[in-house]
């Protein structure tokens, strides 16, 4: 194997161990914190309201378990890479428009990112982003199938 080759694996399964950790754990706080969570929502001057809190509650946490849940296998390790670059892009964008457009900045999050201001919050999210759209482009069967679609003819 080629050290080139060595270096994208690496990159795919750093990345994918840091993400089933970050989402296994984000899944399951919510869950279990799932009324903290739901107010959260609620109170959000983004996404407020009991329609999208009660929709969102229960979503977001079960998303998060079942992208997590993808990248444990290889064969499923991609569409869950896939999974994560969206989420991500909508975290990120909800950051965005806090950071920006919200009236006022609510604290909705736990753990450590409880630590961070809103605008090093976006700034984890970009990071998280671009490491999750890496990986993608770094994973071989990323490489093999758009190799086939650019070399197939009409």
């Amino acid at each position: 194997m080629k050290w080139h080759q060595t270096f994208r694996e690496a990159i795919v399964q750093t990345a994918c161990l840091l993400f089933i950790v970050l989402f296994a754990y984000a899944g399951l706080t919510k869950l279990l914190e799932g009324h903290l969570f739901y107010d959260n929502i609620r109170n959000s001057p983004i996404l407020g309201g009991k329609a999208m809190a009660s929709l969102a509650s229960w979503t977001i946490p079960l998303l998060e378990l079942a992208v997590a849940l993808l990248l444990i296998w290889k064969k499923t390790r991609l569409l869950g890479l896939y999974g994560v670059a969206v989420l991500m892009l909508l975290f990120t964008g909800y950051t965005l428009a806090i950071v920006f457009f919200s009236p006022y900045r609510p604290c909705s999050c736990g753990g450590i990112i409880s630590l961070l201001s809103w605008e090093q919050h976006l700034v984890l999210n970009v990071i998280l982003l671009l490491l999750a759209l890496l990986a993608i482009w770094s994973s071989p069967k990323h490489k093999i199938s758009s190799w086939n679609n650019i070399h197939q003819g009409p």
